[in-house]
């Protein structure tokens, strides 16, 4: 069987309110992490100025204590982080995300032992999701 160093992985640009997001955003991602979920390859803050302007912060910017170890620290390139982060409205923040998603590792592997490969992915936000079922419940 097919052994992959990586599993699938996806970006991510999670917007707040404010100037950089709360200590619980970090704890959330710890949270994913300790339970085997996810793996942290890159994270990086975004925040765009009241006058238009965005400056990215490295994790090392704004974490003293308890920054979580990133397997792949540089991974999102600029270029992606300006993409991901271009709807950030003056005075709000984003982390960066870029996980790997340890639970889809091994059907990956498998999906390519087997010939097949992914030729399409969408993916639908969780409050859309529940939104359109709590509306159209029996």
């Amino acid at each position: 069987m097919t052994t992959f160093d990586y599993g699938p992985i996806e970006f991510y640009a999670i917007g707040f309110e404010g100037d950089r997001p709360g200590p619980a955003v970090l704890q959330a991602i710890d949270d994913l992490v300790a339970s085997g979920t996810v793996n942290v390859l890159d994270l990086v803050f975004a925040r765009r100025s009241p006058e238009g302007e965005i400056e990215v912060l490295e994790l090392s910017d704004t974490i003293d204590d308890g920054a979580p170890a990133l397997d792949l620290a540089g991974l999102a390139g600029q270029d992606d982080i300006l993409y991901l982060a271009e709807n950030l409205e003056p005075g709000s923040s984003a982390a960066i995300l870029v996980i790997e998603l340890l639970w889809a590792k091994s059907f990956a592997a498998a999906l390519y032992d087997a010939g097949g490969a992914v030729i399409a992915r969408e993916g639908i936000p969780a409050p859309i999701v529940n939104a359109f079922l709590a509306e159209n419940a029996d």
